[in-house]
């Protein structure tokens, strides 16, 4: 992986992974070897706005091989290892930060060009895990909007 670019955001509901598809779809059209990555446990979303929820990821000897959207965009995501889409994920920290160092190096990404990495709300056990474990983290879009109610706090 030469670069791993972080998609985060300190609230719900503004748009992480729209952003994560639309990027990983624009480095992919640029002719990049593109990885996307969905960290959000309980809630993954790609698979569905990618329209793969349907697909599996195959399990070879050592690896696992990513669904792949098209020649050079591959997806591993929470949701293509769940019964079905209501299944819960009920996991706390060590769970998660198993489940990504799995996620990095056992799905057999290839030789990408950008790893994008869909993270849940906040800051973290996701967010904390993959900043210290991925390599070549070479930045971090930040996912806000101007809405009022993204200001509020829960109290």
């Amino acid at each position: 992986m030469k670069h791993v670019i972080l998609v985060l955001s300190g609230k719900g509901g503004v748009g992480k992974s729209t952003v994560s598809v639309n990027l990983a779809f624009a480095l992919a059209n640029h002719g990049k070897n593109v990885g996307l990555l969905d960290l959000d446990f309980h809630g993954p979303s790609i698979p569905k706005m990618l329209g793969i929820e349907d697909q599996r990821p195959a399990v070879l000897a050592h690896d696992i091989e990513p669904v792949h959207v098209t020649g050079n965009l591959a997806v591993m995501s929470m949701a293509f290892l769940l019964p079905d889409t209501s299944s819960p994920v009920i996991w706390r920290g060590p769970m998660k930060m198993g489940a990504i160092q799995q996620f990095l190096a056992e799905v057999n990404w290839g030789s990408l060009d950008y790893l994008v990495v869909d993270l849940p709300p906040g800051t973290g056990d996701e967010a904390l895990t993959i900043a210290q474990l991925a390599p070549n983290v070479k930045g971090a879009v930040i996912v806000t909007t101007p809405q009022d109610v993204a200001g509020h706090r829960r109290g």
